[in-house]
């Protein structure tokens, strides 16, 4: 013998009874359930094969038994939930609106501007948290330790918000509330069985959608890296003018304003330039665009540098002083696109992290650039050749500072001699490769960095270990390279997985019906030939009254002849031989289950009862009447139309409650296992034929003394014949119709009863000639 504990500990549980609709909670909880929430942990938790051999096992012992509570159930509420993501909304449709623009640009992340959807969560709050499954007669044997360690890390049940702590119990002295039970049972519940585990880890595919997800996930960063190194555009100098140096680097440097301004502040960038830059540094500005402007109003560009503290002030400070000064416009348009950090930086990092550049450019436009500082000239080369790509003429450049040495922008013919002499001819072709240049595009200071370089080894391990200390691409593979990576890994997802692989929906494991616990009946208690197990069904909308009961009963067998799986319905279900001759023996009975016996009780019918024969194979039952009483997908509940053409017309469904109206508990109709000497009638009672004479109530009573010994019960002792009920809120006889009988159409007499008995007698009683249609109903009565 051995259980599993379960604890609820939010207090609650929250699963969907009814799958994706979502509006029943499931109580008590699922052993499948349970099952493949164990199953879960072990997928999360690296398929231990003890721990698989253990779940194998598990799933091929009997159905548990169940301790669980009582519960209350949390009114469902529709509540509209932000998806995970905007599902590609916004790349299906342009965007017209400024909001619209920003969600496309990556706001609808944001939880408060994505979609919502309608979600229900049914919760169950159970009266006692813990709740057991219990298997009788099951050895742990060497899956102990394993079952042991599995259920510690089990988390959740259900919903991923319904936590729960798990153990496993090696005895447990409880007393199941829920016993599998075969046939018509009061519930149905998803158990596992064998092969269980095995369609679950075919169900979550896990290794192919992990796999796959791998190969996409390098794909992903492999782009991501290629466009790392697409590098920014540049073009050879062909005789490029000297860069115009305004301030020295030790007045610029120390100015009080240079921080502030170096960190973003304009008005400090402003009063910064306005200090250092005088009518005579602004007229070499002049005499610049004066030898090399066409046009005489070439458009200043300033570079908008992004710095560790901040965007950099001062080369737009700058642009905007010459831009007064000198009446020519001012483009602001254009910015830097990412950061570079070249402040303090050596002549390495300035080579491996370069500026690029984003913005309008018109077409045949002169432009001058500006800079706050020249070092390498890295940044004005890679300006000037985002400026002429685009058919931009760059004439000049500008900056406030810089090294005297880097005003040169143009490498001479030696210099470059120089470095393919020093580093061979290959190296030319590897820098083309990774930075989209050849020699001719380097500045003055970067081809004499190069150059001074010990070797090729060492330019490229100094240019690798920058790009991987500042999460670069990194590595020795080059753009093309790289781009071939691309092209396999591509090829590799397409030959593995031609579609991709599925996560797909469990499906629900197999149904097994569940009894309520209940202690067996001693023998002495006599009983009926109806089966003390009713299967009750509730009435769904309009109020059937009392007086109505052969209609709604003639509705309710159309309805099950109609529905029964075997056609023509066997004996004990149709109350027929195949032949269509009535049968002698037990058969079903229609009873309606009213309310009455109370003070306020107004005789509604709140249910129709199925009294089944006693006897009757489980398993037969439940053949016939489970594919109508319940959804064979969901094991919920099906609920018909009950429509008789002209007085009955409501909804039907099989009761299922823990706690149903008291109308409705089959214990108030069969006596319990006690039973009751004293029974009154709820309907008439049918006498088998008229009696006439002064005697006529004797010989009554004698005939339903006889009726009573038809259905198994003992002679009563008694019986009181009267046309009202003992029963509170049942109507006069007079008010229930009159059976007629087949062979003439006569009527047939009845009358309300009450039997008294002189031992207790268990139900159900319904006795007399309309036992089978809904009359005759009798119900325990006490004091």
């Amino acid at each position: 013998m051995f259980a599993l504990g379960i604890r609820c500990l939010n207090g609650w549980y929250m699963a969907a009874a009814d799958g994706a609709a979502k509006q029943q909670a499931e109580w008590p909880l699922h052993p499948d359930r349970v099952f493949m929430a164990m199953a879960a942990a072990w997928f999360e938790t690296g398929e231990d094969a003890d721990e698989g051999a253990a779940l194998r096992w598990l799933e091929t012992q009997p159905p548990p038994s169940i301790v669980a509570s009582g519960r209350s159930l949390r009114t469902v509420v529709t509540s509209f939930v932000p998806v995970n993501d905007d599902g590609g909304g916004w790349k299906r449709k342009q965007p017209k609106t400024g909001l619209q623009r920003l969600k496309r640009r990556g706001l609808a992340v944001v939880p408060e501007h994505r979609s919502r959807q309608p979600r229900s969560f049914p919760v169950a709050i159970p009266h006692d948290p813990t709740v057991r499954l219990i298997w009788g007669d099951g050895e742990l044997g060497t899956h102990r330790d394993p079952l042991e360690r599995l259920v510690a890390k089990v988390t959740h049940i259900g919903h991923s918000a319904s936590f729960v702590q798990m153990w496993l119990e090696r005895e447990c002295a409880a007393e199941p509330t829920w016993e599998p039970a075969d046939g018509i049972a009061d519930h149905r519940l998803r158990v596992p069985s064998p092969g269980r585990l095995d369609r679950l880890t075919r169900a979550c595919n896990r290794q192919a959608w992990v796999a796959y997800h791998d190969l996409r996930d390098e794909l992903r960063r492999a782009r991501v890296d290629l466009k790392a190194m697409k590098q920014p555009p540049r073009v050879a100098w062909n005789g490029f003018p000297d860069v115009v140096l305004l301030a020295q680097e030790r007045d610029t440097k120390l100015h009080l304003e240079y921080p502030h301004a170096k960190s973003g502040h304009p008005a400090a960038a402003a009063r910064l330039v306005d200090s250092l830059v005088d009518d005579s540094r602004i007229a070499t500005v002049r005499t610049l665009i004066a030898e090399a402007s066409r046009s005489g109003k070439p458009t200043i560009v300033s570079v908008h540098a992004y710095e560790s503290d901040g965007v950099n002030a001062i080369p737009i400070a700058l642009a905007r002083l010459l831009s007064l000064h000198l009446g020519i416009p001012n483009d602001e348009a254009l910015v830097q696109t990412n950061v570079v950090a070249h402040t303090g930086a050596d002549g390495y990092s300035r080579l491996a992290r370069q500026a690029a550049f984003d913005g309008p450019v018109i077409s045949g436009t002169e432009y001058v650039m500006v800079d706050d500082f020249v070092g390498q000239g890295g940044t004005l080369a890679n300006l000037r050749g985002w400026l002429a790509k685009r058919g931009g003429n760059v004439i000049g450049a500008v900056a406030l500072t810089g090294k005297p040495y880097s005003v040169r922008l143009n490498p001479t013919e030696e210099q470059l001699h120089e470095l393919r002499q020093k580093h061979g001819p290959h190296f030319e072709e590897w820098w083309k490769e990774h930075f989209g240049h050849a020699f001719d595009g380097l500045t003055h200071s970067e081809a004499r960095y190069l150059a001074r370089s010990p070797d090729v080894d060492t330019i490229r391990d100094r240019l690798a270990a920058v790009q991987q200390a500042g999460n670069g691409p990194g590595g020795r593979r080059s753009p093309r390279e790289q781009r071939r990576h691309v092209k396999e890994l591509r090829a590799r997802i397409t030959e593995q997985f031609p579609y991709p692989p599925q996560t797909m929906r469990p499906q629900p494991g197999r149904w097994q019906g569940y009894v309520l616990a209940r202690k067996a009946a001693t023998d002495a208690t006599r009983r009926s030939v109806f089966d003390r197990r009713i299967v009750v069904l509730r009435i769904v909308g309009a109020r059937v009254p009392l007086a109505a009961t052969l209609r709604a009963t003639a509705a309710l067998r159309g309805l099950l002849m109609r529905e029964c799986p075997e056609q023509p319905p066997p004996e004990w279900f149709s109350g027929h031989h195949p032949r269509g001759k009535p049968s002698d023996s037990p058969h079903m009975a229609l009873v309606p289950l009213p309310f009455v016996g109370s003070r306020y009780a107004d005789g509604a019918i709140m249910g129709l009862g199925l009294a089944l024969p006693h006897g009757l194979d489980p398993l037969e039952a439940g053949r016939c009447l489970e594919p109508i009483l319940r959804d064979q997908d969901t094991g919920l509940p099906r609920q018909h139309r009950l429509f008789d053409g002209q007085w009955v017309e409501c909804g039907i469904e099989l009761e299922t409650g823990e706690r149903p109206p008291r109308s409705l508990d089959p214990n108030i109709w069969t006596g319990g296992l006690a039973g009751s000497r004293v029974w009154a009638s709820v309907t008439p009672v049918v006498l088998n034929r008229h009696f006439d004479g002064k005697d006529r109530w004797r010989r009554a009573s004698e005939s339903m003394k006889e009726a009573c010994e038809h259905i198994g019960l003992p002679r009563p002792s008694d019986i009181l014949l009267h046309p009202v009920s003992l029963v509170e809120g049942v109507p006069h006889a007079r008010d229930f119709p009159q059976m007629t009988r087949r062979s003439d159409g006569g009527r047939r007499s009845h009358n309300h009863a009450v039997l008294v008995f002189d031992q207790p007698v268990r139900g159900p009683v319904s006795v007399g000639a309309g036992r089978f249609r809904g009359y005759g109903l009798c119900r325990p009565m006490s004091g």
